[in-house]
């Protein structure tokens, strides 16, 4: 955990960004959760250490800016994701619909078939697709056996 936050934190002096106590928490933050957080939640995590809701969004924006984090949305709300050390091209989510928790799905198999789609979609279109990012929804399998 220490050598990414050394890591972010080194690319954001290169890009002429100082390193405040609120920015390292948040950095810490996203490093050390594998959640998608909304700034709200954000807030709520590190708001003992004396961050505000405003100091929140603004670290959210540069985080987002040099690429540190990625922002989805889903339902009109917006979650953010540690994004600097995805390698994935093909990022697929599933919200369910009664507990609000949010899964990444991880399967060769359904990666082929989007990368399959991508290209003829680029091959048809002549666009260039750079990111794929589908959001499914749906009741998850804890909330679906608890009935």
């Amino acid at each position: 955990m220490e050598k990414k936050v050394a890591e972010i934190v080194k690319l954001l002096k290169a890009k002429g960004y100082n390193i405040t106590h609120s920015r390292n928490i948040m950095i810490r933050l996203f490093v050390e959760t594998e959640k998608h957080l909304k700034p709200e939640e954000v807030y709520d995590l590190a708001k003992d250490q004396g961050i505000s809701l405003p100091t929140v969004y603004r670290n959210i924006d540069v985080l987002k800016k040099t690429g540190v984090i990625k922002e989805i949305t889903i339902n009109n709300d917006r979650f953010y994701e540690l994004h600097i050390y995805s390698q994935k091209k093909l990022h697929i989510h599933f919200r369910c619909n009664r507990c609000g928790n949010i899964r990444d799905y991880n399967n060769r198999n359904i990666f082929k078939k989007m990368i399959q789609q991508k290209d003829y979609i680029e091959e048809t279109f002549g666009d260039h697709v750079e990111d794929i990012s589908i959001v499914m929804r749906g009741i998850c399998r804890d909330c679906h056996e608890t009935g």
